[in-house]
């Protein structure tokens, strides 16, 4: 009886004497790793399998276009043609811009590095400018330097002119008071 308790089937748990000693069923990982070919569909990010809105058992089947609109510059849109993607510029941009939108279809992998490139010219730039700002301040010290250094100098000229001023005014008057003396 305590043996027919011992062996439960086929699993690594049974005894190691018996029938069924240390039999492991074999697990199939084929079957879990082998995907559907909808799996395989292009799916918007942020949306699953079978989120579309216009038909929730199928994905959405949206592709990445590369716009570059001018005096915006470049992103990223998704859209299922160009055409489609055409209308939608027409309705949000300006009439005189509309010409020089540029529409390209790329792939995921592109899509992918551009946001990349994006995001390190971000950091590049946030780089730039905190150097930048240390220029900045000594190059606004330096300014202040020289402006008090030319206020210093224009102290210094008119300073001169007065002593000029008054020493002239004071050889007239010796030269009048001499003069007075010759005369009496």
């Amino acid at each position: 009886m305590k043996e027919e308790m011992m062996t439960t089937g086929f699993t690594g748990a049974d005894t190691s004497t018996g029938p069924t000693a240390g039999h492991d069923p074999v697990i199939k990982f084929r079957k879990k790793v082998k995907k559907n070919k909808e799996d395989k569909k292009l799916v918007m990010p942020g949306n699953k399998l079978g989120e579309s809105r216009e038909n929730p058992s199928f994905p959405s089947r949206l592709f990445q276009y590369k716009v570059t609109i001018p005096e915006v510059g470049e992103t990223i849109i998704y859209a299922n043609s160009p055409a489609e993607l055409a209308q939608k510029m027409r309705l949000l941009i300006n009439p005189r811009y509309r010409g020089d939108v540029k529409i390209e279809r790329i792939m995921p992998g592109r899509a992918g590095q551009f946001f990349m490139d994006k995001r390190a010219n971000h950091l590049k730039n946030i780089n730039v400018q905190e150097s930048g700002d240390a220029q900045m301040k000594q190059q606004q010290a330096a300014m202040k330097i020289n402006m008090e250094k030319k206020k210093i100098m224009l102290k210094k000229q008119e300073l001169q002119k007065q002593l000029q001023a008054k020493t002239s005014q004071l050889k007239k008057q010796a030269r009048a008071g001499a003069e007075m003396d010759a005369t009496r």
